[in-house]
């Protein structure tokens, strides 16, 4: 059986710097990955019956690690008509449930705006033991997604399963259910003893900088230090392993991007220009195959 997860998020020193990140304070503008993942989202082809219909219009959809509900509001905004947030941390779905109060009780010159119609609902859960087979979930998501949490897990064949039992089927022309999520890439979870990251090496007498990758061939956890949290748990998986459990759990792959930022990324923020020598988030998109 897989362990407990780890809630590092209700460690308030480790909450509070996590509060300080870019993509925390700013949500989805600040996350380099999601112009390919909103692209990911948005492809229409796969229903070629109702090309001029957005996908998210109507739809229902489950998000795995919502954190603080950055995704959640953009999904509301896309006319989405349900959507459950799902987080470990009750530090999270608190402040999900705090950015959901300001946008179902805004005001217009004083005067409570009505609710939206999107229904949005938020609950606590370890995704380790998340049982989304139950009657009432079972074939019921048009979308599962999930960014940057995948790779905390330790038995991710379980959990494709269970995310496959709670996606429509596409039976009578409808839509099939996708899965589409992130994960800090595998080049980057392999290290062992990672110490400071990139390093420079002489060649050919100039400066050369590296990515030391090592252990790729190793799965398993990995522990590092972030955010001034020491023992953060992770667990490497290689690409072909996420790719192989999709395939062999009800799922055909629509799409997969190694993400490094372009050089228009780095124009705009040459801070990102280290991460060019690897591909810093791995990106994928599946769809129920029966």
């Amino acid at each position: 059986m897989p362990v407990e997860s780890q809630n590092i998020y209700d460690n308030p020193d480790f909450f509070v710097a996590y509060g300080d990140l870019p993509r925390s304070q700013h949500g989805l503008p600040a996350a380099p990955e999601w112009p390919i993942l909103e692209e990911m989202i948005r492809n229409l082809k796969s229903s070629p019956t109702r090309p001029s219909e957005d996908p998210l219009q109507g739809s229902q959809i489950l998000d795995l690690g919502c954190g603080y509900g950055w995704f959640i509001r953009w999904a509301r905004e896309k006319g989405a008509a349900y959507i459950k947030g799902v987080d470990i941390s009750q530090n999270m779905i608190n402040r999900a449930k705090e950015f959901e109060a300001e946008i179902n009780h805004p005001t217009q010159n004083g005067v409570v705006a009505p609710d939206p119609a999107t229904e949005v609902i938020f609950e606590i859960h370890d995704l380790e033991t998340i049982n989304l087979s139950n009657q009432s979930e079972k074939g019921f998501y048009d979308l599962v997604y999930s960014s940057l949490t995948l790779h905390y897990i330790e038995d991710i064949v379980r959990l494709f399963r269970e995310i496959h039992s709670c996606l429509k089927k596409g039976s009578n022309n409808e839509r099939r259910g996708r899965l589409i999520f992130s994960v800090e890439h595998p080049i980057g979870t392999a290290l062992v003893n990672p110490g400071p990251g990139f390093k420079v090496i002489q060649e050919a007498g100039e400066d050369r900088t590296i990515w030391p990758l090592n252990s790729y061939g190793s799965e398993g956890l990995r522990l590092t230090s972030w955010l001034g949290a020491e023992g953060v748990r992770k667990y490497h998986r290689t690409v072909e392993t996420y790719v192989t459990a999709l395939l062999e759990n009800g799922f055909v792959l629509t799409g997969l991007k190694d993400w490094s930022p372009s050089k228009e990324d780095v124009a705009g923020q040459p801070e990102w220009r280290m991460e060019r020598h690897r591909p810093y988030f791995l990106l994928i998109s599946a769809e129920v195959r029966e």
